[in-house]
Order: structure tokens, then C-alpha cells, then sequence
């Protein structure tokens, strides 16, 4: 149960208003996104929002595996200024609310063209310490929101404080997509209240929409949450929108009650740091610099992925500051580089690694670089989608040696954030499961062939999508009995139950 000096705000005399967030669930289409915005009309919606990024300009370029997800998805969807200006008129139209949000303030100025047919603008968790995007978009004397997901107190203070009394909307969130019932810590409400904030909202991502219920219980009096035509639908933001089953519905509410709440002092889960850095903006170098040299902001771009330091933490910690590592231009800036400088015994750390079979986790793009200069002889490949289709593993080939001991890591996600599912009902994913396991045998079996040493293959196989354990395992190991996979040791992976992916949670109980 709560503490007793817990306060919780029951007004039935307040104005609740909730946001139909659209996002990127139109799908590039103009239809789909009227169709989304009538919906939200007839639901008495106070506004619906979107969301814009340049993608021209928007990203660096990247080999990490949730980049490419993200991207991929993005260019699969992308509006024009032009089609933004028209859906933000008919929904004037429609006499709902209308906005969008930003991530990064060269965005908001390319936006600034059309801003006088919007209501209010956005800034995402992942950049809510971008305090200059904040400034700007307070010029426009409309409402601006701010979610805090992934950041503690102290840094939503820090960051906030001084703008209390402007007008600003602070919502509580946790940045996971979708966030698992259970974790989230809407005591964190109450604590937005404590530190001043006049208008505080809950903003959801949640599979279970009571929980937005219960942030209303909690003091929240804006809410919002990514609306859907299809919560089945491919791509990144759909799962997040009396009788037996009910009373079920209730028994779950009551033994999760405790994690709903949460602590008053906030924790950051794993899923929330990943999605710092794949949903946030990052620093990198324009130009090579010198270790001894000082970083200026003009020397920085401001780019996504965060692989390093956030905009945020750069101002508050290491402006001007003089780095003690040289720095490559197109490099991510790093605490690392304000550090002392390591030195590690690297002949001594691969001689130790080759004794004992210690290997290294690498990518293909950085298989290379590992091989030179952390020789351990171990390694294992954790591939993406989107290198199991475009690359054919030649040069990789090449470069092992015959001493070396390769393993591989299958891809996580098939296209379209599907997970992995060789044994799936969807004919579609289970086709393209299988294509991407045959090839990463192809390649396992080259390998093996040059070094003679048998090739492990890791895979998470855990969904069982409905069905029963007996029925999924029987199923999946018929599937191993395959003539494919005489040569090869397939392995499935052992996973917590709530697994974290792609910064989110995925019931994964087969393998645990």
C-alpha cells in the first residue's frame, strides 16, 4: 500500500485533457492520419500531436542494429512540410487541438514556416534536457510539453526548474516501447507537484490503458497516448495505444498495484538507457581534434544516434573543457575523452584471452579493428537484419584466420520490429526468419570449412505466440531436425521472462 502522507489528488472538478498522440502510426499516409484524427475527435480528444525529424539531415551514419530499425521506419513514413500544414488545418477543421513534437532545434526551425497553424510543440524524453530547443520553442508564446522518461529527478530539476513558471507541461513517462505493466513508478507524479510544476501529465506507452486511469487518481490532469488503427499493425509504435476476463483484468491490476506506484526516488531501467541513445541526439566532431585542445560548441554537430554525450550533459559539465585523447572528425565526444588516459597491456589481455577461449562480442563493421588491436583469437558476430541482407560475408571470410574461434549471434528483429520467429503463424515473418538463419549458416559453414572447428549460432526462440510450451518446443525442435543444421550447433538463447528489447519489454518465457 502507499504511505500514508502520500498525496494523492482526486479532483473531479479538474480539466483533464487527453493528447491522441498519431506520431508516426499514419504510415505515410495523409488518409490514415484524417482517419486517426476523426477518431480522436469522436473520443473527445483535447488534441492530437505528431512527430517531425529532417531526415536530410537528422542522422549519422550508423551500423548500430536499432538505428537501422529506426531509420528503416522513418523513411518508410516520412511527411513534407506541406502534408503536415494540411493535416494540422484539418484538424483545426475538426475544432481538436493540434501539435508536434521535436527532437532537435535545427528541426524546430525548419518547422518554423507552418508553426502558426499548430497549437502547441513537444519535446521528447530523450532530449528533455535540451534546454536551448526548450527556449525556442517558448519564444512562440504557445504551450510546450516536456516527457521525462529515462531521466532521474535531479536531472528533470536541473534541467526545468528555471522554466516553472513558464508555459510548459511536464509529463511523468517511462521511455520504454511499451512499458510492461509494473513499471511505472507513478509516484513520480506526485513528486513533478512536489518540485513546483503548475500543469503535470502522464504520457503513455503502455499495453494496458487503465493504467492511464490511474495516473488520473495520481494528480495527472493531461494525459497522452499513441492512438492506432491496428494494434497488430507492423512498425515501432502500435503495441504501445463482465465476465471471467474482467475479474482477471482486476486480479492483474492488484498484484501489480505495488510496481504501478513505484518508489518516489525514480530508477532508470536498462530499457530506458538504451532508448537514450537511440531516440537522442548526440555530439560529434567536425573536425579532428587534438588531444590538449579545448572543445568548443563550434567544433560539434548535433546528430542522432547519442553514442556519447547528449547536448545536455556537454553544457553542464565539459564546456570548453580540454580533451586528453585525440578525437577523429565524425567521432561521437565522450566522457572518455575528458579522462586520464588508459593504457591497457594489450598483448598481455590477448594472450590471456587465447590461453582460456575469452572472446569479444563484435560487429562486422568493426571486426577489423578488434582483429588488430585486441587479437584474442574468440570472437562472436551479433548480426543485424539488415547485414544478413546486403552483405554476402566475403571480406569477413578472408579475414579469419584458421586458429580463429568464430561464433554467431542472430539477428534480434526480422523488417518492421517483427522479433525473430522461425516457427511463427505469420507466414511472412516465419519466411523471413528462415532466410535470414539459412544465410548466417551458409556462412557459418565457410568458416567452419577454413577453420575446422565447428560454428555455435545463438538465437532467441522464446516467443511462443499463444500457444503452450509442449506445443512451441515440438514445434521448434522439429524445425532443428532440419538437414540445414547437421554441421552446426543452433543454441537458443536463455532469456529473462521480461526481456528487454529494443529499449522495451518482451514476455519471452520458453527459454528462462
Amino acid at each position: 500500500m502507499p504511505k500514508k502522507n502520500l498525496k494523492i489528488t482526486l479532483d473531479n472538478n479538474a480539466k483533464h485533457k487527453v493528447i491522441a498522440e498519431i506520431g508516426i502510426n499514419h504510415k505515410g499516409s495523409i488518409k490514415e492520419a484524417k482517419k486517426l484524427i476523426d477518431d480522436a475527435v469522436k473520443a473527445n480528444c483535447w488534441g492530437v500531436k505528431f512527430q517531425y525529424r529532417n531526415l536530410k539531415t537528422f542522422y549519422s551514419t550508423s551500423n548500430e542494429i536499432g538505428d537501422g530499425i529506426i531509420i528503416e521506419e522513418l523513411k518508410r513514413i516520412n511527411l513534407n512540410l506541406n502534408q503536415f500544414k494540411s493535416l494540422a488545418i484539418y484538424a483545426r477543421s475538426k475544432k481538436i487541438k493540434v501539435g508536434v513534437s521535436f527532437f532537435r532545434i535545427e528541426d524546430a526551425i525548419h518547422f518554423s514556416k507552418i508553426f502558426k497553424h499548430f497549437d502547441f510543440f513537444k519535446i521528447p524524453s530523450a532530449e528533455c534536457k535540451n534546454v536551448s530547443l526548450l527556449k525556442f520553442l517558448l519564444k512562440t508564446n504557445k504551450i510546450v510539453m516536456l516527457s521525462t522518461g529515462g531521466h532521474t529527478e535531479k536531472e528533470i530539476l536541473e534541467a526545468l526548474g528555471p522554466y516553472k513558471d513558464e508555459n510548459i507541461v511536464v509529463f511523468h513517462c517511462i521511455a520504454n516501447y511499451p512499458a510492461a505493466l509494473g513499471t511505472q513508478q507513478l509516484l513520480s507524479i506526485n513528486k513533478l507537484q512536489e518540485m513546483g510544476f503548475k500543469e503535470v501529465g502522464y504520457s503513455s506507452h503502455d499495453e494496458d490503458i487503465e493504467v492511464c486511469l490511474l495516473s488520473i487518481f495520481m494528480g495527472a490532469t493531461w494525459i497522452e497516448r499513441h492512438i492506432t488503427s491496428d494494434k497488430d499493425a507492423s512498425g515501432l509504435d502500435h503495441s504501445s495505444s463482465s465476465n471471467f476476463e474482467d475479474f482477471d483484468l482486476l486480479d492483474r491490476y492488484i498484484q501489480k498495484f505495488k510496481g504501478i506506484l513505484g518508489n518516489e526516488k525514480k530508477s532508470l531501467n536498462q530499457g530506458e538507457i538504451l532508448n537514450m541513445q537511440n531516440l537522442g541526439t548526440g555530439l560529434y566532431l567536425k573536425k579532428s581534434i587534438s588531444a590538449g585542445e579545448k572543445i568548443k560548441i563550434n567544433h560539434l554537430d548535433i546528430k542522432a544516434p547519442r553514442r556519447g554525450l547528449s547536448p545536455g550533459d556537454y553544457q553542464k559539465a565539459f564546456k570548453n573543457k580540454v580533451i586528453t585523447l585525440d578525437i577523429r572528425k565524425g567521432d561521437p565526444l565522450e566522457k572518455r575523452h575528458f579522462e586520464p588516459a588508459k593504457k591497457f597491456k594489450t598483448k598481455d589481455l590477448a594472450s590471456y584471452a587465447k590461453r582460456n577461449l575469452v572472446g569479444i562480442p563484435v560487429r562486422t563493421h568493426d571486426f577489423s579493428k578488434f582483429k588488430r588491436l585486441i587479437p584474442t583469437g574468440v570472437y562472436e558476430f551479433h548480426l543485424s537484419y539488415q547485414e544478413c541482407l546486403q552483405k554476402n560475408f566475403s571480406e569477413i571470410i578472408e579475414m579469419v584466420d584458421e586458429s580463429d574461434h568464430i561464433s554467431f549471434h542472430l539477428p534480434d528483429y526480422i523488417s518492421e520490429n517483427r522479433i525473430i520467429d522461425p516457427i511463427s503463424v505469420n507466414k511472412e515473418t516465419k519466411k523471413e526468419s528462415r532466410k535470414v538463419i539459412e544465410k548466417v549458416i551458409n556462412v557459418a559453414q565457410k568458416i567452419k570449412d577454413k577453420t575446422n572447428k565447428r560454428i555455435p549460432i545463438v538465437g532467441s526462440f522464446s516467443e511462443r505466440n499463444g500457444k503452450s510450451r509442449k506445443e512451441t518446443l515440438d514445434k521448434l525442435f522439429s524445425y532443428f531436425e532440419n538437414k540445414l543444421f547437421e554441421n552446426i550447433d543452433l543454441y537458443p538463447q536463455w532469456l529473462p521472462v521480461n526481456a528487454w528489447y529494443f529499449g522495451g519489454n518482451a514476455t519471452l518465457d520458453l527459454f528462462n
